[in-house]
């Protein structure tokens, strides 16, 4: 299950409870763009509110964590949380881009208890002294999830995965500027969003919501600093045929009621290959057939699970 929150994902990226998956998504997209450390000097309180950004994306574009989310929300209630800044989500940047009443005296009152040292503004507190913008940062990790067929997750294999990451920008090299003048390309920002697709490696036997750590396929650096890495979870898509119990396969194949009863070969198909296998005479519905060595391969290593045949008897 979902763990509790009382974030109000749907305030926080600024959409209604039965918005789209491609609202969501379009949504996302656009405060990703705008709050991206990266765009704000890589300063903590937009690293910190970015992955906040990023939590309520992954659990509302997911419609497994969607479904677990709104029913935790129906009944916690609905109530935003408060966040360090002493304002609720649903007028923060995130959704909504205009201050509301009263913004500047709630800010100023969050400086005051973070330079008390409350722990509200643990993470949160403002930079006194601006970064200097030429020295080498490291680019941000990013994170998704990624919807893996059941028989690559069983066996493993490549999957080509296409996302948006910022690049150094190639009209001005990175440095923001031509001729002296800010980079009519990035507007001197340094970098520039661009689609990218790699092929991803999927390890054989990986279990459902693993996490997977793609390294230097995140964000660019700035100024010669190291790119950020990919994080990738891995969420089994359902097969209209097998299903996958630990490192076994599971497969319901229906019999005619003669076979059945007098037994005879039936070929089955697996997960990567036909097998032949005979059926016992007086064979019943529920009944099963193992296969060893035909399931999913066991994490890391060389051997496999078994696949099995659970069967099902018609009266045709």
């Amino acid at each position: 299950m979902a763990r509790a929150t009382r974030r109000d994902y749907y305030k926080i990226l600024g959409v209604k409870t039965d918005a789209t998956h491609e609202e969501i998504k379009k949504r996302y997209r656009q405060l990703a763009l705008k709050h991206h450390p990266d765009q704000n000097n890589n300063s903590k309180k937009s690293e910190e509110n970015f992955k906040i950004l990023s939590e309520a994306h992954q659990t509302l574009i997911n419609k497994k964590k969607r479904r677990e989310y709104d029913l935790s929300r129906t009944r916690q209630g609905s109530a935003p949380r408060r966040d360090s800044w002493g304002s609720d989500w649903q007028n923060s940047a995130y959704g909504n881009y205009s201050s509301p009443p009263g913004a500047e005296s709630s800010r100023s009152n969050e400086r005051q208890r973070q330079r008390a040292g409350s722990p509200f503004g643990q993470g949160f507190a403002e930079e006194d002294v601006p970064p200097d913008p030429n020295r080498p940062m490291g680019g941000f990790d990013l994170q998704f999830m990624i919807e893996v067929p059941l028989t690559l997750v069983a066996l493993g294999g490549t999957l080509p995965y296409s996302y948006e990451k910022y690049v150094n920008c190639s009209h001005c090299e990175g440095t923001g500027a031509v001729d002296r003048k800010p980079c009519p390309e990035c507007e001197g920002k340094r970098q520039v969003v661009e689609s990218v697709t790699i092929d991803v490696k999927i390890p054989p036997g990986v279990a459902d919501q693993y996490t997977l750590r793609v390294e230097h396929k995140g964000g660019e650096g700035r100024n010669g600093g190291p790119p950020g890495h990919l994080y990738l979870k891995l969420c089994t898509q359902a097969h209209p045929r097998f299903k996958r119990i630990k490192n076994d396969i599971y497969a319901d194949i229906s019999i005619p009621l003669q076979l059945a009863a007098q037994g005879g070969p039936l070929q089955v198909e697996t997960l990567n290959s036909h097998r032949t296998i005979y059926v016992e005479e007086g064979t019943l519905t529920g009944e099963e057939y193992r296969i060893p060595g035909e399931g999913a391969a066991i994490m890391w290593g060389n051997k496999r699970g078994d696949f099995v045949v659970r069967f099902n008897i018609s009266d045709n």
